[in-house]
């Protein structure tokens, strides 16, 4: 069931509205909110069900063993337990996630024929994984307290808003809002606002770039002109953009409504000067997760070789993407950019007076030349598709030409994708709510949210393609 469905939008989320805010207290809401996520999940794969029932089962018991030690002053019994829940969290992970990747690389290292399982990957399972290894890990530095009610655990890692693709939330970030959170008329207005625009970036701009961008890289890059593998590079960059920031503004805007108020996950990333800077500004829930829990406690920038920890954090933000290698090239690529970015402005101390645009040309090449990594399915696909972008390809069997693909509606989908990647539209909204009557300005704004909401409501009706890219993942 996703966000950009009918039977989300017209019977789901309509029915767990009415009974929460039916519901007399906090603790009956939280109970309803935890049934709702859990049929959410087992609706969308109900042979995975008891993979987060485990999840949830383990994190409360590892949390609760490991405070009891802290009271009784039994160290080394505390970071047993410590490590044997963080260990059988990604036990569980690598087993459904990487079992596959890795038995067939023992097989071509040792030339054995083992026999590879057939797994399926659970939906959602990094997610709700680093989000339960975030609260023992919270509980363990004693950054976040006990949690001794198991049903407020289950509710912290199956959310339904949060529960499938993020953002990933810290449970020292949300541990007060489980016990207690405001509602309020504005606060949910305001998540609807937030719901929809997200709603819109997913409809109207990533289904629409992802029918030019998969019949593009759905030809042999042989096949394809420069020209061709230019448009389909940049519609995939923005059907991957709108894809995952439409799911997370959903998510925020969904967790307003209930009254949960979580982490923002992209920050205009394609306005960004370099590759460290975008890297702030995407998926900033991952990229925090992994600062906090692997690249600080390795030794950061203080202790041990920090190009080193910056290797291990991008390699294994790679491997989190996916079990193949085109996902750990992917990460690597990222890791050798931003080790020489801060080896050359940090060690050698140079900061070169280049103009701005030059800088965000560098960041956004950088970009979308990761994006052929991370699109391809195979390294040998790769290689030929950057051929193809560069005009070093021998062309065989050449498919549709430019003008297949660009027409006049493709033209605006390409302009409305990038100018709302840009925060022009932010400024514009703010300025005009300071020059604006404030009765004038809600009106306008509920108005807005209205007719956008009702455009993309005719485009999920109508649209063939709706799935989320990172539902995968």
């Amino acid at each position: 069931m996703v966000f950009s469905s009918t039977i989300f939008i017209f019977f789901f989320l309509p029915l767990v509205l009415a009974g929460y805010f039916l519901a007399p207290s906090i603790k009956v809401k939280n109970v309803w909110l935890l049934l709702a996520s859990l049929f959410f999940y087992f609706f969308g794969g109900s042979v995975f069900f008891p993979i987060i029932i485990y999840s949830i089962v383990l994190n409360y018991a590892g949390g609760r063993v490991i405070g009891y030690l802290q009271i009784t002053g039994k160290e080394k019994a505390q970071k047993f337990f410590f490590v044997l829940t963080v260990g059988l969290n990604l036990l569980n992970l690598g087993y459904w996630k990487y079992a596959k990747f890795f038995m067939q690389i023992v097989n071509d290292i040792t030339g054995l024929k083992l026999a590879i399982p057939d797994i399926i990957l659970p939906i959602g399972i990094s997610f709700f994984t680093f989000q339960g290894m975030s609260y023992v890990i919270d509980v363990y530095r004693k950054d976040a307290q006990v949690q001794k009610n198991i049903l407020k655990i289950g509710l912290y890692i199956s959310l339904f808003p949060q529960l499938i693709a993020g953002p990933i939330v810290r449970y020292a970030d949300i541990e007060k809002q489980l016990n207690d959170r405001k509602h309020s008329v504005d606060e949910f207005a305001a998540g609807i606002r937030v719901f929809t625009v997200g709603l819109a970036k997913k409809a109207i701009i990533a289904n629409s770039t992802a029918i030019t961008a998969d019949a593009v890289f759905g030809m042999h890059p042989y096949q394809n002109t420069p020209a061709v593998a230019w448009l389909g590079l940049f519609t995939y960059t923005l059907q991957l953009y709108f894809d995952f920031s439409g799911y997370s503004d959903m998510a925020i805007g969904l967790g307003r409504m209930f009254g949960f108020r979580f982490p923002k996950n992209f920050d205009y990333p394609f306005i960004s000067c370099s590759a460290t800077e975008l890297w702030r500004r995407w998926h900033i829930s991952l990229s925090t997760w992994f600062r906090d829990y692997v690249y600080i406690p390795l030794g950061g920038s203080r202790k041990g070789n920090v190009y080193f920890h910056l290797m291990c954090v991008f390699v294994l933000t790679g491997l989190w993407h996916g079990a193949a290698w085109n996902y750990v090239l992917w990460g690597f690529y990222w890791a050798v950019i931003i080790v020489i970015e801060r080896f050359v402005t940090r060690q050698l101390q140079f900061k070169p007076m280049v103009p701005k645009f030059f800088k965000w040309c560098y960041a956004m090449f950088l970009w979308m030349m990761s994006m052929v990594i991370f699109r391809t399915e195979t390294l040998q696909s790769s290689f030929q598709y950057f051929q193809s972008l560069f005009g070093l390809a021998p062309l065989q069997n050449v498919g549709f030409s430019l003008d297949y693909y660009i027409n006049k509606y493709e033209i605006f989908i390409i302009i409305l994708g990038t100018a709302a990647m840009l925060p022009a539209g932010k400024k514009c909204y703010e300025s005009l709510k300071v020059k604006m009557p404030e009765t004038g300005f809600i009106l306008l704004e509920n108005v807005a949210t209205l007719l956008l909401f009702g455009v993309s409501i005719l485009y999920v009706v109508t649209g063939t393609y709706n799935p989320f890219i990172y539902f995968q993942f």
